[in-house]
């Protein structure tokens, strides 16, 4: 029996359903819908999770162990919590990178080839951005702190600390940033400024979902 299966037999507790997300098939937009609102999001993250065949299960493993094998720092108590959230986020790039690889071979149009292999630039773009953390660390048990996520992680602590005005503020800021960068991703006349948008705006997105969740959070606790 996989702890995916344990899970479902022993009531599909929702906070070991997001650790379990994270390692099988990490999905931010989904694991902040269910912390947000965790009645309403629980069937999905089951639908989800229940998803994962025992095959996937015992390839996540696999790839688990042997990055632990090689990076392990992720394995001791005092690991940076940013690093150990990069080693799920490394194990998706890499997944994606080797997809896309694959799929260049196949594709049935130019356009499709070079949305491809746009994304295999992106994939492996992200994937040595952590090896660089990575290997940093592993040398000098510090952290090199270039990667965005550390920063994200900054803005995140920081809405945490506001009130609920300010969080409304902050969402209108943020959907505002969303809708622009989109719309100038959608004019595709700068290719060389795709992977920073694309990795901004997922950045944008994830701190989107953090302050509907903390405002959500307030209503609730004020009955609004």
């Amino acid at each position: 029996m996989t702890e995916l299966e344990l899970w479902l037999k022993t009531g599909a507790d929702v906070h070991e359903g997001l650790r379990l997300l994270s390692v099988y098939n990490p999905n931010p937009y989904l694991a902040e819908m269910v912390k947000a609102h965790p009645d309403k999001y629980r069937a999905l993250l089951i639908k989800t999770l229940s998803g994962i065949t025992r095959e996937a299960v015992a390839s996540t493993a696999v790839r688990t162990a042997k990055m632990r094998d090689e990076w392990p720092f992720l394995s001791e108590d005092d690991c940076p919590m940013e690093l150990k959230i990069l080693a799920a986020d490394k194990i998706t790039a890499w997944k994606n990178y080797v997809t896309n690889h694959q799929k260049l071979f196949s594709v049935g149009s130019l356009e499709d080839c070079l949305e491809t292999a746009k994304n295999c630039v992106f994939f492996y773009c992200q994937n040595r951005k952590i090896f660089s953390e990575f290997a940093h660390y592993k040398e000098h048990k510090a952290i090199l702190g270039k990667h965005p996520i550390f920063q994200e992680l900054d803005r995140l602590k920081n809405y945490r600390g506001m009130d609920v005005l300010s969080l409304i503020q902050n969402e209108k800021n943020l959907l505002q940033a969303i809708w622009r960068l989109k719309r100038r991703m959608g004019k595709g006349d700068r290719p060389d400024l795709d992977e920073s948008r694309r990795e901004l705006l997922g950045s944008k997105e994830r701190e989107l979902a953090e302050v509907r969740r903390l405002i959500s959070s307030y209503n609730k606790a004020y009955g609004r």
